[in-house]
């Protein structure tokens, strides 16, 4: 029995210890961790667009995953930077408390403030530990549930991929999923997920908290979490549009091309090509080589074009006969349809990814700026109450090249 008590009093004195000096690895993790997370989500960017274009995940599953990420990594952007700057705040505090014990010397001030009482300055030093200590820990009882529900949807979305599923009925099932888990767990007090759920490591966090800031101010902070987190999801997914092929550009894309995602000279951080490209802006010779970018998914929804473009819906589109991919596409220079064009499959060597190749005739052009504008009939899946039709994009894709 008193050996219980004697390493029991062990484990108590290692933790307070542990507690008190507690702030050394938490400085270096928060540094290297804040590192790591602001590259981390340009490395899901370009997986995300290699899922897009190779394997032919669909526009939606695709931003859902990619935006549960950031909002995750934003997550704990926002705590370790806060976290940091309370660190600095407590070493400059505790800085204070060493040079000066005493605290404040009333007697040398003056006199409007001699009536004043002040607290010593180690007050502030220890609420700011507890706060450094509880920042540090509270990401998780919101990280962890959100993690959890994006494996849940990569596992869903893999299935989907494999089995070449209808990803509107598999969301569905993901959203019914979710809530009838919430509703059992709400009528069924024995029921043993909630069971499991709340005396896990995350649900325990998540009622300690609760328990001592409150339940209110606990959701409310969290979802202040997810408003906060907003403009690092937006700065996450900017350029995402590029990739979504079944989508115009958006306005300020088509007017304002990005050099970079047209050229390859221009492409210095060797990231793929989103729709058209060509390997130089200035072109000398009688013609122009054309790249467009392959999307797995044109593969899968060509059956579906084709049986939609037979009916008299789709009269007034005024789009031939498709019998590949490349029908999907027209090409215009300076605003005339190219319709000698022939395209074959390569693969781009400073990407890697594989494009349908074209030469464009452009002899007959005088020097001076020329624009290309590509078109594209696109199918858009079924998803809730929408889609299951086709669209004829007319902004898909636009640069200007300089005809010396």
């Amino acid at each position: 029995m008193e050996e219980d008590n004697i390493k029991k009093q062990q484990d108590l004195t290692w933790l307070e210890n542990l507690q008190k000096n507690s702030w050394e690895p938490e400085v270096i993790i928060s540094g290297i961790s804040l590192a790591a997370l602001f590259i981390i989500p340009s490395s899901l960017f370009d997986y995300s667009i290699i899922m897009i274009q190779d394997y032919g995940l669909e526009q939606i599953p695709a931003m859902l995953v990619l935006g549960y990420f950031s909002l995750i990594i934003s997550v704990f952007k926002i705590f370790l930077i806060t976290h940091l700057f309370l660190r600095f705040m407590w070493a400059g505090m505790l800085g204070i408390t060493y040079a000066f014990p005493e605290g404040v010397l009333k007697s040398k001030l003056f006199k409007f403030s001699q009536d004043l009482e002040y607290p010593h300055p180690r007050v502030y030093l220890l609420n700011l530990e507890r706060w450094c200590s509880m920042i540090y820990g509270y990401p998780l009882s919101v990280v962890i549930p959100i993690f959890s529900i994006t494996v849940y949807l990569i596992f869903l979305t893999g299935i989907y991929l494999i089995f070449n599923l209808d990803f509107q009925v598999l969301y569905l099932f993901f959203i019914l999923s979710i809530l009838g888990v919430l509703i059992i767990g709400a009528i069924f007090k024995k029921f043993k997920l909630k069971s499991f759920l709340g005396t896990s490591m995350n649900g325990t966090i998540g009622a300690v908290f609760s328990s001592h800031l409150g339940k209110w101010t606990m959701l409310l902070v969290s979802l202040g979490l997810v408003i906060a987190a907003v403009p690092f999801i937006l700065a996450d997914l900017k350029g995402f549009s590029y990739y979504q092929p079944m989508t115009d550009l958006d306005e300020e894309f088509y007017d304002w091309p990005d050099q970079s995602m047209y050229f390859e000279e221009y492409n210095n951080k060797m990231v793929r090509f989103p729709r058209v490209w060509t390997e130089s802006i200035t072109v000398s010779g009688d013609k122009i080589n054309l790249y467009l970018a392959k999307y797995a998914r044109d593969e899968q929804d060509l059956p579906r074009i084709q049986t939609l473009l037979s009916t008299s819906n789709y009269d007034t589109l005024g789009w031939k006969k498709l019998e590949k991919v490349e029908d999907t596409y027209q090409v215009f220079l300076n605003d005339s349809l190219v319709t000698s064009e022939k395209w074959m499959l390569t693969t781009s060597g400073i990407t890697g990814q594989k494009a349908f190749f074209g030469i464009i005739p452009i002899n007959e052009l005088k020097e001076g700026i020329h624009e290309i504008r590509i078109e594209k009939l696109v199918y858009i899946p079924p998803f809730i109450f929408s889609g299951n039709e086709l669209r004829h994009r007319k902004q898909w894709a636009r640069f200007n090249f300089i005809k010396e």
